[in-house]
């Protein structure tokens, strides 16, 4: 069995970059009331259904090509007045996770690596270790939506900040089967996806803001933070309710 090999670890910055099977080496004003966190909806259920003919539905925005866009050098609070506010369109079909992901991480060739692989690698706090077909032996991550600290990978889930089925609602149905893709698998941004505790990824489920914030209160603001540089950076809509948890919350940073 080959040796573990050690791998230096770094974030993602914006300007590049990717559940566990892969081969190869590797300002506004405060708000004036005490906000609570909302309400959390039983987890989804995460067992994967059978499904059928999962063909990409019709488009109307197939030929985007303009994202992520590159975002301005300003704070979330000022770039929360650039999401798109909007309620879900009810001529959306219903969400389905394969027609993000195929079922599993993107696999990249040149590196050997998954998705879930890359983002523990970044993340973790000390140089981790992997074996010969990247799966992480070795690390620390702290897990940032409820404060967990763990060196076993097997206790951290890949969560997309924005989730699929709320990217989905959000516009991302009138996306191209490669640009959802890329979404579900952007490594070009630190904010898209974290690795995070099992049990805060299934208790968020497919929640927005308003429906969900991070147990750890500390968490707040860099998490409103970076649900809105990721809307903005994919041109995903935000409801009217999100947007004003979204004030909320960073009007308090």
């Amino acid at each position: 069995m080959a040796a573990a090999v050690l791998i230096a670890n770094g974030r993602r910055d914006g300007t590049g970059e990717q559940t566990t099977e892969a081969v190869g080496p590797t300002t506004t004003t405060p708000a004036t009331t005490t906000l609570e966190p909302p309400a959390t909806a039983a987890p989804p259920s995460t067992t994967t259904q059978a499904t059928t003919a999962t063909t990409a539905p019709a488009s109307t925005d197939t030929t985007r090509t303009d994202l992520p866009i590159t975002l301005p050098d300003v704070t979330a609070t000022a770039l929360v007045e650039r999401l798109v506010v909007a309620e879900p369109d009810p001529a959306a079909p219903p969400y389905v996770r394969d027609l993000f992901d195929g079922g599993g991480w993107a696999y990249d060739p040149t590196t050997g690596c998954n998705t879930r692989e890359r983002v523990l690698i970044e993340e973790s706090s000390v140089p981790p270790t992997v074996d010969d077909r990247c799966r992480s032996t070795g690390g620390r991550w702290r897990s940032p939506y409820d404060g967990l600290e763990t060196s076993d990978p097997a206790d951290l889930e890949i969560d997309h900040l924005v989730p699929l089925a709320d990217a989905w609602r959000a516009g991302a149905w009138r996306w191209s089967s490669d640009l959802r893709l890329a979404f579900a698998n952007d490594l070009t941004s630190p904010d898209t996806l974290v690795a995070v505790s099992a049990s805060s990824n299934r208790s968020k489920g497919d929640s927005t803001p308003d429906q969900w914030l991070p147990p750890a209160r500390s968490g707040w603001c860099e998490y409103a933070s970076a649900w809105v540089r990721v809307k903005v950076r994919w041109a995903l809509e935000v409801t009217p309710a999100e947007k004003a948890t979204l004030v909320s919350v960073l009007g308090g940073c």
